[in-house]
């Protein structure tokens, strides 16, 4: 590794489940010396980060989102000699992201519409790349080997309910639950205010499994129920876009069953590495087909993992971030 390795990280690092730590331990991985800054958490992060600059002299600045952060800013750290890197893990389009994108040298996207409108609409180096999923931060190695002597249960969710984005995921309990199936999520206590909704009839909260789970539990819980229900929220999306929770679910070595969605096909083989539905039938079809088939469940299971840890750990796509940098000429 040549040149200056130093790189400014500007994002959000203070919560367990920001991507922006896997990104730093990426980084990190491949022999960069990360400086971490959490412009969220700081009411004069302009100044604070001009003057990281000033004496830290790092050879790059990777911003990931930066909604709050002025494009002269960006800007300055370009007159100062830093390589500057937008990372945006949206499937949102926002109003403020193009002119903020075309101050950065290079920009990385999750979605491939966004990174196509960006390159029609005057941003230079642009690329789209999946987002990752960091074994390390999930006790893997190690964890994957944990099983305990009976499932959790035979199907699972992971995250938020309640709130009307949620409103498939709800129905999606509901369903299984009216089907016979075992079926629990784990995630935060639901308000009262969302147990009074329609579409709660089911009796969702009776589904909670009663606490939130991150990291090394979230893998203890895919490792130990038969099939994970993947369910996104319900937000416009656009384009070609895969959320970091089917890497996190398959990384950990757990059967991923998700709602087929544009993109998942360009990382995954569906039916060898993971398996998807498109309706409610389908749904009810593949839970009950795979919870009979226990050796194609986790023929599926292994593969997927293989899959993730091979080609989708943040050490790897943020050295295929770097890689393309290298390859322009450009820093």
């Amino acid at each position: 590794m040549e040149g200056n390795t130093r790189v400014l990280f500007c994002g959000p690092i203070d919560q367990p489940l920001n991507s922006g730590r896997y990104m730093i331990a990426g980084m990190q991985q491949l022999g960069y010396e990360v400086i971490g800054y959490d412009y969220r958490s700081h009411a004069s992060c302009e100044q604070e980060l001009m003057e990281i600059v000033e004496s830290r002299k790092p050879g790059y600045v990777l911003t990931l989102k930066g909604e709050k952060l002025p494009a002269r800013l960006i800007e300055h750290f370009r007159r100062k000699g830093c390589t500057t890197i937008l990372w945006l893990t949206t499937s949102v389009l926002e109003d403020w992201m193009l002119p903020f994108a075309k101050v950065h040298d290079f920009v990385v996207t999750n979605t491939e519409d966004i990174q196509i409108f960006f390159a029609r609409n005057g941003v230079k180096n642009t690329r789209w790349i999946h987002q990752g999923f960091a074994p390390e931060f999930f006790g893997i190695p190690g964890q994957e080997s944990v099983r305990r002597g009976s499932p959790y249960a035979e199907a699972a969710m992971i995250g938020s309910m309640g709130h009307p984005i949620y409103k498939k995921r709800s129905e999606r309990v509901i369903l299984l639950r009216k089907k016979q199936v075992d079926i629990k999520w784990w995630g935060p206590r639901l308000s009262r205010q969302w147990k009074n909704l329609s579409y709660f009839c089911g009796g969702v909260h009776r589904a909670w499994a009663g606490r939130e789970v991150y990291m090394k539990e979230f893998c203890d819980v895919v490792r130990n129920v038969k099939i994970f229900i993947g369910e996104d929220a319900d937000i416009p999306i656009s384009g070609l876009y895969l959320s970091n929770r089917i890497f996190a679910v398959a990384g950990c070595g757990g059967f991923y069953l998700g709602r087929k969605t544009p993109g998942i096909e360009t990382a995954f083989e569906i039916g060898r590495e993971v398996e998807v539905f498109e309706s409610d039938d389908e749904l009810i079809e593949k839970v009950r087909f795979y919870l009979e088939h226990e050796e194609a469940r986790e023929r599926i299971a292994s593969a997927g993992q293989k899959k993730v840890l091979s080609h989708y750990t943040y050490r790897q796509q943020m050295a295929k971030i770097f890689d393309w940098i290298k390859e322009t000429g450009q820093e």
